[in-house]
């Protein structure tokens, strides 16, 4: 493991040396997440985002532990069209990039115009190209390979009308159409502000028409600001090897030096070594797994637990069914047919055993037994205070007497006629998907001993691959905000055209046309009631069952001031906002 001493100058040595207690102007953050990369265009993870948000800024920001409340940052004031197409923003004067170089509106204008040239496929850039563009894809992945270049002519129009500058603090964003979504997308660390001339001279895109075509869909890890990036934000990268990262204090910061002067990012995959460190006081912060994992740590000396019953989490698990299984090549489906030793490519398509499934699913157990009793239930898929949540809808829980209803009504009757054997899947090392899985086989195989559902895991790149795929049967994932708006759940889970369609094979055109009136009323009100229809169209057809939400915690020293949890930051808090007494 590497460690850290601290002297004048600071200096990383690896090997056993280690330090009684981190210096009072040092945070060291111990965590198992490896950063996959510090260019916003492309990192797309949580432990990235980590690291980017305190590096770069966005125009706007949350106030304290509010994701409906925003605050200036890199812009100082807005405006928006009355038809919601047209955003204009009035930009801070007398910032600095950590290059020295000044900001100014051509960096904005550079950064959307650059996510939306690049949208590396397993990037976030497609959430913010919907904004702009006809399609969430790049321009190679939009136009195919018979594309001409006056169709490369007219894809580049609309990246080159998407930011406009009036003056070098005024800046235009143009939509293709309303999104009442947009503001708080330009919150996201994808819409993150990078420094034209430091992207530039370090090769990347040169910001012309003339070369835009050599960077699309490009892979930006292979490129400087994946390792070498410029933000305004409070802290600056000194040095990362691609595992343990290490920042300062930015002198220059537009909004005063932060009280952390140094901030160590450190892989610490064992958690015993990690609850040990925090102990110790050779870890400031540590990530803990699993709340039941508290209890090896909670009353120790110098050790913080920082709980609320509000801070539910903002990630959505979901049980998902698939309506329309790829059965081939497919060892979780059996036979492939409905015979008592397999499923057909449909089973999933027949709501009643949707029900089936849904009224066996044991609530209450899963937070007692697996949230350690501190949990939420959901009645849709949207975490609890976003737009359109509502706690009044019914929802599912364990009921035999229903299940048996609809169990014997599926297919017919053949389903509880003929039984069945599958096997849900879950990404390996997930113990709270595979508890919400084993509960549910638990009590589904109760119902009838024809009935066989197995459970099983994938290592996380096989996982996606093979739900990519569709050939998950039934499985278990998740979905965290990347800005703080209902269509950013509401579109991936439910919309036929959505992120999980393809794994999922939903086609509901009732969902689809209230999902599409939400996403074009700019009026608050009917987009709430809108999103509550929707969840209760979910409740009547239970395309996927959500299961409870976790409430969250995070774990310090006691010597950590500041600590607040605003679920849309990655590290849940910014570094500039705590200090260490």
């Amino acid at each position: 493991m590497t460690r850290l001493i601290w002297a004048f100058t600071m200096i990383i040595i690896a090997g056993a040396l280690a330090f009684a207690f981190a210096q009072r102007d040092t945070f060291v953050y111990q965590t198992p997440f490896p950063v996959d990369s510090l260019d916003p265009a492309q990192a797309y993870d949580t432990a990235s985002g980590v690291i980017t948000e305190n590096v770069f800024e966005t125009l706007y920001d949350y106030v304290g532990e509010s994701v409906t409340e925003f605050q200036p940052a890199l812009a100082t004031s807005w405006t928006a069209s009355d038809a919601g197409d047209q955003f204009t923003f009035t930009l801070r004067e007398g910032v600095s990039f950590h290059s020295g170089n000044a900001f100014t509106c051509a960096d904005v204008e550079y950064t959307v115009k650059r996510m939306l040239v690049h949208n590396p496929s397993d990037s976030g850039v497609w959430f913010m190209a919907e904004s702009f563009l006809p399609t969430q894809a790049n321009a190679n992945a939009y136009l195919g390979d018979d594309a001409t270049d006056a169709d490369y002519a007219e894809y580049w129009q609309w990246i080159d009308n998407a930011a406009v500058c009036a003056d070098d603090f005024t800046i235009t964003f143009n939509l293709i159409g309303p999104d009442p979504a947009f503001f708080t997308k330009m919150m996201s660390n994808v819409a993150a502000i990078v420094d034209r001339d430091h992207a530039i001279a370090n090769g990347l895109w040169d910001g012309t028409e003339a070369t835009w075509r050599d960077w699309v869909g490009v892979n930006l890890r292979d490129f400087a600001l994946h390792n070498n990036p410029s933000g305004t934000g409070a802290y600056r990268l000194v040095d990362w090897d691609g595992s343990t990262a290490v920042l300062e204090a930015f002198d220059a910061y537009w909004d005063g030096v932060p009280p952390i002067r140094n901030v160590v990012y450190e892989i610490v995959e064992e958690q015993s070594t990690r609850l040990l460190a925090v102990q110790a006081g050779d870890a400031d912060r540590i990530a803990v797994g699993d709340r039941a994992t508290l209890a090896q740590i909670r009353g120790a000396p110098g050790v913080t637990i920082h709980e609320d019953p509000s801070w539910v989490s903002t990630t959505v698990g979901m049980i998902f069914f698939n309506h329309n299984i790829n059965t081939t090549d497919n060892p979780d489906v059996g036979s492939g047919m409905l015979d008592g030793r397999g499923i057909p490519a449909n089973f999933f398509d027949d709501a009643d055993a949707r029900k089936c499934f849904a009224y066996n699913f044991d609530q209450d157990a899963f937070i007692a037994q697996v949230l350690q009793g501190e949990g939420a239930k959901l009645t849709m898929g949207l975490p609890t205070g976003f737009l359109g949540y509502d706690p009044d809808l019914p929802m599912y829980n364990v009921d035999f007497e229903a299940a048996l209803v609809h169990c014997e009504a599926a297919h017919g009757g053949a389903m509880w006629e003929q039984g069945f054997e599958f096997t849900a899947t879950y990404n390996a090392g997930n113990t709270t998907r595979q508890a919400a899985l084993e509960i549910l086989k638990d009590n589904i195989e109760f119902m009838n001993p024809a009935f066989r559902m197995n459970v099983r895991a994938l290592s996380w790149p096989d996982y996606l691959a093979f739900t990519d795929e569709g050939k998950g049967t039934m499985f278990a994932l998740g979905w965290a905000p990347s800005y703080a708006d209902s269509d950013y759940f509401v579109h991936p889970f439910y919309h036929s055209e959505g992120f999980y369609a393809g794994r999922t094979g939903i086609n509901d055109p009732v969902m689809d046309d209230l999902i599409n009136q939400a996403r074009l009323t700019v009026d608050e009100a009917e987009r709430e009631a809108l999103y509550s229809q929707v969840g209760q169209r979910a409740y009547e057809t239970m395309p996927m069952l959500p299961y409870p939400s976790p409430t969250t915690f995070i774990v310090t020293r006691d010597v950590i001031e500041g600590v607040y949890l605003n679920a849309m930051y990655s590290g849940q808090f910014l570094w500039k906002d705590i200090s260490k007494r």
